[in-house]
């Protein structure tokens, strides 16, 4: 097994310990007894708990990048390819949505999960923003990431307690913000003289 597919196997398991017993109780030494591997063995993959969500949002990324339709990035507006790439990180994501409640309901107590999360969330939005050739080295490029990140937070929070058929909840959420956001960056665009 090589080393990707045994620590991303770990990542799992680490979610279906967190998904029982809660993020606030888990810990690198239950992994290990839970795997039946010495401690030693997990921190050559984990330096603490919150590296498993730093590996865990790499995780999701890599399906979402083998699993994106490449071909359509340039028939399809940046719109779209959003939502698509959005959508299915929540896809992905699904399996572990009971596990992410739990951490997500630790930020206020354990700022330090609050941060890792949320730069794990930038990283990934900041390559679907590259991916998407929504950049154009204009001052919107940052009035863009911030509004992503707002967009993406606000979803994952409907995300985690949507049960609608196929998620169309959130995909509905989705559309409308990013078409909401797409406008005014097209009006900023339209009205600024640089």
């Amino acid at each position: 097994m090589k080393s990707s597919d045994k620590k991303f196997n770990l990542v799992k398991s680490s979610f279906n310990i967190i998904e029982k017993s809660g993020w606030k109780s888990f810990s690198l030494q239950k992994l290990s007894y839970a795997e039946k591997i010495p401690i030693n063995e997990i921190k050559i993959f984990f330096k603490s708990e919150i590296t498993i969500l730093d590996e865990f949002s790499k995780m999701i990324d890599i399906k979402v990048e083998k699993n994106f339709d490449y071909e359509e990035l340039t028939n399809t507006s940046v719109k779209d390819n959003l939502f698509e790439l959005i959508m299915l990180r929540l896809e992905y994501m699904q399996p572990y949505r009971n596990a992410l409640k739990s951490i997500k309901s630790s930020f206020k107590s354990d700022p330090l999960v609050a941060k890792s999360v949320a730069k794990n969330v930038m990283n990934s939005l900041d390559f679907y923003l590259e991916l998407t050739n929504a950049f154009n080295d204009s001052f919107l490029d940052i009035f863009k990431k911030k509004s992503i990140f707002l967009i993406y937070s606000y979803i994952f929070m409907i995300w985690l307690e949507d049960d609608s058929d196929e998620l169309s909840k959130t995909m509905s959420e989705l559309d409308k913000l990013l078409t909401f956001s797409e406008k005014i960056a097209l009006d900023f665009k339209t009205y600024t003289p640089f």
